[in-house]
């Protein structure tokens, strides 16, 4: 089967520091997969390579068996929901989700009623005249993954998303997340440096350091059986 995401040896420098070094991996279509390691260690850039945000200096990264090298973001089959939201406050919950559409020329009817079923999807239905200062962080957040979802991607990709969340609304939205990637069956790629957040979570960890990929595996393989000294401490 052809790996939703693929990285080939993958590396990207930033002047002299190696932020990703030498990636190989494959992310099986259809998994929840977290990146998880300390501040700096890759993790967020992997995920900006697969965006296309970022270019490797060496290596290959394919998506869906195509490559990815030269094609821009919004030309890829993949979304990114942001620590931060990035919602326009002078929007309405309903025009910053439908946004996407709206720049792709879909209609205005189809795309107000492609953004009232998204909407509904992460239990926000009916919302969609409120501007999002009037929303909480926990339901800005869940307008930020509307937003990424109705484009219908095939890979997901969440940039610490729940960073800026309290312990508790932390925890439901966890479980929401793992709730909805089961039910649409789409490759979720979730970058977090939070080690209870990836075990509880995916499907797989790959756990990063300086740039590297040290161990890969489920959470209680990665867990119980850490292959390093470094992801023993880090994990347990």
């Amino acid at each position: 089967m052809t790996p939703a995401v693929r990285f080939q040896n993958a590396s990207r420098r930033f002047g002299s520091v190696r932020a990703v070094d030498g990636v190989t991996l494959d992310i099986v279509e259809g998994e929840f997969f977290a990146m998880l390691g300390p501040s700096g260690s890759g993790k967020t850039t992997c995920l900006r390579l697969i965006a296309g945000f970022e270019q490797p200096d060496e290596g290959h990264i394919e998506i869906f068996g195509e490559t990815a090298e030269g094609v821009p973001p919004y030309k890829r089959n993949v979304n990114t929901v942001f620590q931060d939201y990035a919602l326009f406050p002078h929007m309405t919950v309903g025009e910053n989700v439908a946004y996407g559409l709206r720049i792709k020329g879909v209609a205005r009817a189809d795309r107000e009623a492609k953004a009232r079923d998204a909407l509904a999807m992460v239990k926000l239905a009916g919302y969609e005249d409120r501007r999002p200062a009037q929303l909480s962080g926990g339901q800005r957040q869940r307008v930020a993954l509307s937003r990424a979802l109705v484009n219908g991607p095939k890979v997901l990709l969440l940039d610490e998303p729940l960073g800026a969340l309290d312990l508790k609304l932390r925890e439901q939205m966890q479980e929401e997340l793992k709730a909805l990637q089961k039910e649409l069956g789409i490759t979720f790629v979730f970058v977090t440096h939070d080690q209870g957040e990836a075990l509880s979570m995916a499907n797989r960890v790959a756990v990063f350091n300086e740039g590297r990929i040290i161990q890969v595996g489920s959470p209680a393989d990665v867990y119980e059986r850490p292959q390093s000294r470094f992801v023993a401490d880090f994990v347990g």
